[in-house]
């Protein structure tokens, strides 16, 4: 009950994620960490300032650094990354990681980030899974949420067994199924606005 609490906190702007594990308290020994393994973190960009994420669930570690990446370590191996992302102002920040069931019966890590400055940013929700050959791969990524000044528009994620609905804070909303043969979500059609 509590990890769905903090899930709601977290990644308000993801729905029917069953989440095992989140973090949205940044901490820098996780840089120091991932340093290790992604190498370091870059000092110009302003999320270093704020750390990374971690969270843990059974032998598996996830650590997330917004230049620095992802990772997944198990018994204190690397299994699987995925590179860092690129800065852009003083807005940029990872915002919370989650592990968890999105209804794909494999799991599924969920990292939400904002990227820009203060007069104009937005924040994505990229989901991931463990790939087979030592890489995160990306299943899902989209804008959930814009700041222009000092107007918020806010979208979100509706994930259900096998699918997801899209909601655009700037347009309307679209239908994903995942397709298994790609290994990732596949939109379908869009399905007008809906509130």
């Amino acid at each position: 009950m509590l990890a769905v609490l903090s899930s709601i906190v977290a990644l308000p702007w993801l729905s029917g994620f069953e989440p095992v594990a989140v973090a949205d308290e940044p901490a820098r020994d996780v840089q120091v960490e991932l340093a290790e393994w992604q190498g370091a973190a870059d000092e110009h960009c302003v999320a270093t300032a704020y750390g990374g994420l971690r969270v843990a669930a059974g032998d598996e570690t996830v650590l997330a650094s917004y230049t620095q990446g992802l990772l997944v370590l198990r018994g204190g191996q690397a299994i699987a990354r995925a590179p860092g992302f690129d800065c852009f102002g003083s807005a940029d920040e990872m915002v919370a990681l989650a592990t968890g069931d999105a209804g794909l019966a494999l799991p599924v890590i969920a990292v939400a980030a904002t990227s820009g400055g203060h007069a104009e940013s937005a924040t994505w929700l990229a989901m991931y899974r463990v790939g087979d050959n030592g890489e995160l791969v990306p299943i899902f990524s989209a804008i959930v949420e814009r700041h222009a000044g000092h107007q918020t528009r806010t979208g979100g994620v509706l994930v259900f067994p096998g699918g997801l609905v899209y909601r655009s804070p700037d347009a309307g909303s679209s239908l994903w199924l995942y397709d298994r043969d790609l290994g990732r979500y596949v939109e379908q059609m869009a399905l007008g606005f809906l509130t």
